[in-house]
């Protein structure tokens, strides 16, 4: 996936985990296939830290309380469209 693509991907994604369009466990699985693809690493820092929370929004505090919620989303999500 060219990088203008990836950060567009990567934008829609965070909106939409933000949103509540998706699941945190949908996030994570997407943030983890790119992350593991044979594509090469993006050169935008910013994209590899966006994924990387991606791929953890839906790590457990305890059962059935996610570490991460509604407010951490908007702000990966408002950091990440800031950046540009």
């Amino acid at each position: 996936m060219a990088d203008d693509d990836l950060k567009e991907s990567v934008s829609a994604h965070l909106a939409s985990l933000a949103s509540g369009s998706i699941s945190p466990e949908v996030a994570s699985e997407w943030a983890l296939r790119v992350m593991d693809s044979n594509a090469p690493e993006p050169r935008d820092a910013r994209v590899w830290t966006a994924l990387d929370r991606l791929s953890g929004a839906d790590l457990l505090e305890s059962p059935g309380q996610y570490l991460h919620g509604t407010e951490d989303f908007d702000s990966w999500a408002s950091e990440f469209d800031g950046g540009e």
